[in-house]
């Protein structure tokens, strides 16, 4: 039996809000999914009686990002920014967690062998978008792709056209556990002793960032040095907004 490919039509269940936000669920969800699957191959679900796409990663969430953001109307998976506004923060607390399409390299050595072979494609795009390799560094902007030679994670990095490097000495891992409440518009925490949420990060290598659900954010994600490890209550939180209407697709 032939299968009928389905288009994304941009059905997924937005919640009324000044920041409209919503799960990979609803009647385009499986859709999306479908389309996810072709890159990556595990670490993603689809629930047929929610119509919701569980699991996130790093990976997941920049190939959802990339899909999502060619839908047009202002669809994205959320920012780092994003994951600290209070639509999301309701959503995920207590229940899920949600990465960030984004990648935090702090240095060019890792432990974890996969890591390594990443960092060895990301360094030089980094210097050639901004010249110099002055570490920590935010990465976003980036789709993934089936890597030819297969080592590694088996993917590739690809830069699309608002690839972006952002050094920040917040990003270091001398910070981990440091509590803030509250974060600055490229959603890193302004540090606050009395604050209620704890900035966690990796002290090396490159890592992911993700909200938990206990609203704290991780720059390495439970302890795991992976960037394509992914839990059934992970979840890609999309966002439309105002600001983000019309804006161009990416490439």
């Amino acid at each position: 039996m032939k299968k009928t490919k389905q288009k994304i039509e941009r059905n997924f269940n937005f919640m009324d809000s000044n920041v409209v936000s919503s799960f990979v669920q609803g009647e385009d969800a499986k859709a999306l999914y479908n389309e996810v699957s072709k890159t990556i191959k595990s670490g993603v679900w689809y629930d047929e009686d929610s119509k919701t796409m569980r699991g996130s990663s790093t990976f997941l969430s920049a190939r959802v990002d990339s899909i999502a953001r060619n839908l047009g109307q202002g669809i994205r998976v959320a920012t780092l920014a994003d994951l600290s506004r209070p639509e999301i923060m309701k959503i995920m607390k207590d229940k899920f967690y949600s990465d960030t399409p984004a990648i935090v390299l702090r240095s060019l050595k890792d432990s974890f062998e996969q890591n390594r072979l990443l960092i060895k494609q990301l360094a030089p795009m980094i210097e050639k978008k901004v010249g110099k390799l002055n570490l920590p560094v935010l990465i976003t902007g980036f789709d993934v792709k089936p890597s030819k030679s297969g080592e590694g994670y088996g993917l590739d990095i690809v830069a699309r056209d608002d690839f972006s490097v952002l050094q920040d000495e917040r990003l270091s891992g001398k910070y981990d556990g440091q509590r803030f409440s509250n974060v600055d518009e490229n959603g890193l925490p302004i540090f606050d002793n009395s604050g209620s949420r704890t900035w966690f990060a990796r002290n090396q290598g490159i890592s992911r960032l993700c909200l938990n659900r206990n609203l704290d954010l991780y720059s390495w994600c439970y302890g795991d040095d992976s960037l394509a490890y992914s839990y059934d209550y992970g979840r890609v939180a999309l966002v439309r907004d105002a600001v983000a209407v019309g804006r161009k697709k990416v490439k």
